[in-house]
Formats: C-alpha cells, sequence, structure tokens
C-alpha cells in the first residue's frame, strides 16, 4: 500500500513547538487585551476622582468640627427638648 505524502505545511503544527498559531487569533486577543487594559484604567481613573473627593468632604468636616461655635452654645438638652415639642 502506498502512502501519499502529507499536504505541504501540514507538518509544521505537530513539528515545531515554538509556532505561535494564527496571527489574527492573536491580534483579537491583544486587542482584546489593550480593550480590557483602557477600561481597568478608566475605572482607576473614576475611583481616585472619587477618593479624591470623599478626603476633601472629610477634611471638610473635621474642620467644620473643629471650627468655634458662632454665638452662643445651646446645651444638648435644651435643644433635644425643643425638638421634642415639635
Amino acid at each position: 500500500m502506498l502512502r501519499l505524502p502529507p499536504p505541504a505545511g501540514a507538518y509544521i503544527q505537530n513539528e515545531h513547538s515554538y509556532q505561535v498559531g494564527s496571527a489574527l487569533l492573536w491580534k483579537r486577543r491583544a486587542e482584546a487585551a489593550l480593550d480590557a487594559l483602557d477600561k481597568a484604567q478608566r475605572q482607576l481613573q473614576a475611583c481616585k476622582r472619587r477618593e479624591q473627593r470623599l478626603r476633601l468632604r472629610v477634611g471638610e468636616l473635621q474642620r467644620e468640627r473643629r471650627a468655634p461655635p458662632e454665638g452662643r452654645r445651646v446645651p444638648k438638652d435644651v435643644f433635644a427638648f425643643s425638638m421634642k415639642k415639635k
């Protein structure tokens, strides 16, 4: 029985372990990875902006807490009593 030789290039996939496969597949994978990276960077920037806003707000609240009260100071009991009547 006569064996026919394999078609041209058919043996390369099995013969070489360093073969990378389809260039289009790798291009799609690279583009998907770049898109995922862009999305992650946008999310990171949004988180940084949110953190900065929260830090500023906490600083404002701390400054308000430390600031001397304007006018005379009302005891807590008087304030609570006046709120119950309403």
